[in-house]
């Protein structure tokens, strides 16, 4: 894949010249928290800046930056997490948002991973998009759509092995899976996952740890490099295919 930079790696005049000629920035949201002993802290955001640069490479757009936190309050049972107020994310991404308009944005597109962000995320887009009448904003789910695709054995667990792939793919030297033997039992977090991620009825988690005890579960299987390349490259071309659809370009 070739190379792309990021809004902070540009100057000026790059940045202008991708906003003159697409009108679309792509903002990767994710978060900082406890993934095991096997993953980094920063997973969540590694994998979606991972999935965006990719998705950048086909629909073009700028690549903006964003403060890898997010809100995940329920992993502060464990050391090194750090979390948001939702009212904080909210008025970042508003910021920075209301920045990217002023700049000639039309189309802003956020690439998630990391379920507990969303309610921030909508209410962030509802108000970017009440007071600037003239774009729109896109939420694009990439750990969903990864689920969607290539979760049907391993399925969408925290620590397995669609939240590996990504960063093996771009930051390999993060990645422990020699430390990966502790998983907590994969019954009890698949029932959890399953009742919470229920769009009818569901529950807010209040502590990881009643659902995972030891943070992380879930199935490892393939991390080859074949299935890093299946899994990045079949993510991140069903998500522009979406965002191409959406914006019509």
């Amino acid at each position: 894949m070739k190379k792309i930079k990021t809004l902070m790696e540009m100057t000026n005049p790059e940045a202008e010249k991708i906003l003159e000629e697409t009108q679309m920035a792509i903002i990767p949201l994710g978060s900082v928290e406890q993934h095991g002993s096997h993953l980094p802290l920063g997973t969540d955001y590694y994998a979606a800046e991972s999935f965006a640069k990719r998705i950048v490479s086909k629909t073009g757009g700028l690549l903006v930056d964003f403060a890898p936190f997010g809100v995940t309050p329920l992993h502060m049972g464990f050391k090194g997490t750090v979390t948001l107020r939702s009212e904080t994310m909210i008025s970042l991404m508003t910021d920075i948002v209301s920045s990217l308009c002023r700049h000639g944005a039309k189309k802003i597109v956020f690439i998630n991973w990391h379920e507990r962000n969303l309610p921030a995320i909508e209410i962030a887009t509802e108000n970017s998009q009440n007071e600037f009448e003239e774009i729109k904003i896109l939420i694009v789910h990439a750990h969903f759509i990864a689920k969607e695709k290539y979760g049907k054995i391993v399925g969408l667990t925290h620590g397995g092995e669609l939240e590996i792939l990504p960063v093996l793919a771009d930051r390999p030297e993060l990645v422990h899976l020699e430390l990966a033997t502790d998983p907590s039992p994969i019954q009890k977090g698949q029932k959890s996952d399953k009742f919470r991620r229920d769009p009818s009825i569901y529950y807010i988690p209040k502590d990881v740890r009643s659902m995972y005890k030891t943070g992380w579960y879930g199935k490892i299987n393939d991390t080859s490099d074949e299935r890093i390349k299946e899994v990045m490259n079949g993510t991140s071309s069903e998500a522009a295919r979406r965002i191409k659809e959406f914006f019509k370009i």
